[in-house]
């Protein structure tokens, strides 16, 4: 294979961030077989620790979290990676105190409502973030 040119295409980096372990195990699988790179997070100190470590494509985490909820990791996280996507998943539809709608001012790219998440809906929600975020990062050079 001498002299040929090789484009090695990177895969999508997710930080996916759940303290239910059945369900962080399930979407994983589902995330790597959509051949995307997945390194998981218990919790909202857990994911600050991992963006710390590494940037990702896009980080994918619960809203609901110990020792630090989603929201608040959303904004910690914001701060260290502030061209990095992040989408929040819950199992509810009612946001009585308006965290979500008051997230999406503060920048976050999405909220998907059900979990299990749908593979084809979520696969194509990354794609739009992820592509929405190198879209913003091109226009900034």
């Amino acid at each position: 294979l001498k002299g040929r040119d090789f484009v090695v295409e990177e895969r999508t980096s997710i930080l996916l961030v759940d303290d239910n372990s059945g369900l962080t195990r399930t979407t994983a699988f589902i995330l790597k077989r959509l051949n995307y790179d997945v390194v998981t997070a218990g919790d909202g100190l857990e994911a600050i620790e991992r963006t710390t470590e590494r940037a990702f494509d896009i980080t994918f985490m619960d809203i609901k979290l110990p020792r630090l909820n989603g929201v608040d990791a959303f904004k910690k996280i914001k701060m260290i990676r502030p061209d990095s996507p992040v989408l929040m998943m819950t199992a509810f539809h009612y946001d009585k105190d308006h965290i979500i709608k008051r997230s999406r001012l503060e920048g976050l790219e999405g909220v998907i409502f059900k979990k299990p998440v749908d593979p084809e809906r979520l696969r194509h929600t990354i794609a739009e973030s992820v592509a929405a975020a190198h879209g913003r990062t091109e226009g900034k050079s």
